[in-house]
């Protein structure tokens, strides 16, 4: 998974969690709040008429009094006759409802209950004592109003996950895109690498025609030598244009393969030094000095054999812009999260107009060489998920710096 997509999944899971624990806790709440909105409303209401009953005892005190959320209420006394009722041809009946056990529970006995016409009212018991006596009074609520609270939460809910979900679906379209880029900039870089390689037969036709000619003139001259001394004096020239060959070839190979094989954990330390340690003889042919200190060991996750080719071409081409000797410096260093190698000559150095091109596939300054050499490093780098840069200036030196990323 990319970096970028690693910070946009954070967001989405973050709101994930926070939504899912606020529609939990605002699910399990809820109607908790609406029960406690009705026995607020009904102990209200209670009150209300205890205090009117005390004002007037009188059972027609009653009659008009009334609110939205009442659906009917009366009052019993301890006789157990009905001294008033929202339907006044009740008043004055006997009460015939068995006992709710109402002084159990704090003196309040409530319920939700559905009535004949299919509507759930909330239903609240309560003594109430009018002018010193002791009444029963049934209080009937309609219930719309305080489960509103759990309608708008349910909405809040579903409003919420909507929300979540367009959110998982807008982070999914974004990591689509930024893949579907990252598979068409690669696809360009490889139609790119493509549109090179196009190259490769007026270059194969131009770097194997010189030394086939050069070996069919020599195999000419071995038939007329006169003696075996001259005989492998030409000999050997073939050999030599055959070796010129190969070596085109061996690096057209390696530009144009796709590696398919397995990175494996390698320590990086180990790997510069060993490659350090392979030139060390041409240096010192080359009167070039290496100076190399070994690193501790630096975990990555490498095809091993590409990245001694990569670091074997940089500084082989470190001595070559050192003819007349110098110093050739490796570097080694690292971070939480990537590994950086410089290879710092004190050669020639690049004209700077010459800079953009080192890279390129086929690109060469030199009188011999395929030009693949700098563009094959650079596509090693890229595949590792690393970059190749160059700093150079003319007479002083020219520095390399190739970063790989680290084993996570």
């Amino acid at each position: 998974m990319l970096k970028a997509e690693r910070f946009i999944i954070i967001i989405p899971i973050f709101f994930t969690i926070l939504i899912g624990w606020f529609s939990w806790s605002a699910f399990k709440i809820a109607p908790q709040i609406a029960a406690d909105s009705l026995r607020s409303t009904g102990l209200s209401i209670a009150a209300a008429i205890e205090e009117l009953t005390n004002i007037k005892p009188a059972p027609d005190s009653l009659e008009y009094f009334s609110t939205p959320d009442i659906a009917y209420f009366y009052v019993v006394d301890r006789k157990g006759f009905v001294r008033f009722h929202t339907n006044s041809e009740l008043i004055g009946t006997v009460w015939s409802e068995p006992d709710t056990g109402i002084y159990s529970n704090g003196g309040i006995y409530e319920e939700r209950k559905t009535i004949s016409t299919g509507e759930t009212i909330y239903l609240l018991k309560t003594r109430i004592h009018p002018t010193g006596s002791n009444c029963l009074l049934t209080l009937a609520l309609h219930t719309y109003h305080s489960d509103q609270i759990i309608r708008k939460t349910h909405t809040g809910i579903v409003v919420a996950t909507l929300f979540t979900l367009t959110l998982w679906l807008v982070t999914f379209g974004i990591m689509y895109l930024l893949r579907r880029d990252k598979q068409r900039h690669l696809e360009m870089q490889r139609l790119a690498e493509m549109a090179h390689l196009g190259e490769l037969s007026a270059v194969v036709a131009h770097e194997i025609r010189n030394p086939l000619a050069g070996i069919k003139g020599f195999v000419q001259l071995i038939e007329t030598a006169t003696d075996m001394e001259q005989a492998r004096h030409y000999a050997s020239k073939v050999v030599l244009q055959s070796r010129r060959m190969e070596t085109l070839v061996d690096d057209l190979l390696a530009f144009a393969r796709e590696d398919q094989l397995e990175r494996q954990p390698a320590d990086l330390a180990l790997l510069v030094r060993d490659c350090v340690e392979m030139i060390r003889m041409e240096a010192d042919s080359s009167r070039v000095t290496v100076i190399h200190t070994p690193h501790t060991a630096i975990q990555v996750l490498v095809i091993s054999d590409r990245i001694i080719q990569l670091l074997l071409n940089l500084l082989k081409n470190g001595l070559q812009a050192m003819p007349d000797g110098g110093v050739l410096q490796v570097e080694l260093q690292s971070d939480k999260s990537r590994a950086t190698i410089r290879i710092s000559d004190s050669g020639i150095g690049i004209p700077p107009e010459n800079i953009p091109h080192i890279f390129e596939p086929f690109w060469t300054s030199k009188a011999r060489g395929t030009g693949l050499g700098l563009a094959l490093c650079r596509k090693v780098g890229r595949e590792h998920g690393g970059s190749l840069t160059v700093e150079s200036v003319v007479g002083v030196g020219t520095t390399f710096t190739m970063t790989l990323p680290l084993t996570v």
